[in-house]
């Protein structure tokens, strides 16, 4: 694990010198093989509602601690909803069972935080309904624009992790054929752009009835295809869904797909502003190969699964809040593109489906089902999508999903893959991924 000096940083969570703490947590240790880690959290999500509503513009900001204590893979865990010395010492003692296992609070005093920059919000409903417009059509629309922040920053005995810093957006469009939400690193053009392409797409395919036919090909572009990765690639190899089934580590070099399925995590790839140097346990963060050539090179794991199996890497802790245990998932996915041009995709394809875009995914972890629901697709005709279909459903098994894929794009584009719900908790997931193609598929 990579350490940093215990003096503050200009940018930290924490404004002043975390040594206090760092002993204090020394304390709580009654021998070697535990470990004791402290969690600090500030948070803040700036909502503007659609036009007409009453307190359009909403502000919601939160911080609090966390204190963990690890032995033998199990974890005791207290939290305290602001950001104290009494907070912290508080905590202690209830990890502990001891009154006063800290003795005397220490001091704790936190830095700045940015300012709201409110403008950015309201532009954005004008921007989206300019790029919609820019596609020669207009309708109703109910925009609700979230940016959300989240500031981390995990101390452990002896050693502090740098602070982390997570600026992104989200958005609710009601439109009155259908709901769209998603996320965005930015409220700029080119990623508003996408989103209006999604509701015109939604638009023209309002009221068509859902495909039933399987067809012999499938193309998904970046959007979808980055659905799909997160749901068949990481969900599948998080070291706590493969202990479901047996040993996560029993999958390192299974065979997948083929040679030029390459899939990897890289949290400090994410879009600016998003990405991340350390998890949410402090741990530096690393080029995982998830798939490489096809095979499976290394599950996400965080400190507890690492500590349980030797092959396994921590690195890929993740928590929806302060009250929660982390567990290992997954940031930034990449699919790396090949040699593909996407115009090959399309060849000998006619008849088949493009699909741009999925709104839902879901994984069953002990038989490996995988659904996956998408509001539109369109007909492959002979150089590429034409008319509209209804909803499309794909249920196959994760196996049967990577082992059609038979092409991969060489134009990656960046394609939030949206919240990850597991466990009921949203975390977001980004992704970079080209456009693909499968074939085979009942």
């Amino acid at each position: 694990m990579e350490t940093t000096p215990t003096t503050p940083q200009s940018n930290a969570l924490l404004a002043s010198d975390v040594t206090e703490l760092t002993d204090s947590l020394t304390r709580l240790l009654d021998h070697p093989g535990q470990r004791t880690e402290a969690f600090f959290e500030r948070l803040e999500t700036v909502e503007l509602l659609p036009k007409g509503t009453h307190d359009r513009l909403r502000l919601r900001r939160e911080r609090g601690v966390s204190v963990r204590r690890i032995e033998a893979g199990s974890s005791r865990l207290a939290s305290a909803d602001t950001i104290s010395g009494h907070a912290f010492a508080s905590c202690c003692d209830r990890v502990t069972g001891t009154a006063g296992s800290i003795g005397p609070p220490p001091r704790i005093r936190t830095g700045r935080w940015p300012p709201l920059r409110i403008a950015e919000i309201e532009r954005a409903e004008r921007q989206l309904a300019r790029a919609v417009n820019r596609r020669r059509v207009g309708f109703p629309m109910d925009v609700t624009v979230r940016r959300h922040r989240r500031q981390v920053q995990v101390i452990h005995g002896h050693m502090s992790a740098p602070s982390q810093f997570e600026e992104y957006f989200s958005l609710h469009v009601e439109t009155p054929w259908g709901v769209w939400g998603g996320l965005l690193p930015s409220l700029a053009d080119e990623d508003l752009d996408p989103v209006a392409t999604c509701l015109v797409d939604r638009l023209r395919s309002r009221n068509l009835p859902a495909h039933s036919n399987a067809p012999r090909v499938i193309v998904l572009g970046p959007c979808a295809a980055a659905v799909m990765l997160h749901e068949v690639v990481a969900h599948t190899l998080e070291a706590d869904t493969l202990a479901l089934t047996g040993a996560p580590e029993s999958v390192v070099g299974l065979k997948l797909g083929k040679d030029d399925l390459d899939v990897i995590d890289d949290p400090r790839l994410a879009p600016d502003g998003c990405g991340r140097f350390s998890d949410d346990e402090g741990t530096t963060v690393i080029a995982r190969w998830l798939l490489r050539g096809g095979r499976v090179r290394q599950p996400l794991a965080d400190l507890c699964w690492a500590g349980r199996y030797q092959r396994l890497v921590p690195g890929a802790a993740r928590r929806a809040s302060r009250h929660v245990l982390p567990g290992p998932r997954t940031t930034h996915l990449e699919l790396l593109p090949s040699d593909t041009p996407d115009a090959e995709l399309f060849q000998e394809a006619a008849g088949g489906l493009y699909i741009g875009e999925f709104e839902s995914g879901s994984l069953n972890p002990f038989d490996g089902g995988c659904v996956l629901r998408a509001p539109c697709a369109r007909r492959l005709g002979t150089s590429g999508p034409v008319d509209f279909v209804g909803p499309v459903e794909l249920r196959s098994r994760t196996v049967d999903l990577l082992a059609a894929v038979t092409a991969v794009g060489d134009r990656p584009l960046a394609a939030g893959a949206g919240w990850c719900a597991k466990d009921g908790a949203l975390l977001p997931v980004w992704a970079r991924s080209p456009s693909v193609r499968l074939e085979g598929l009942d």
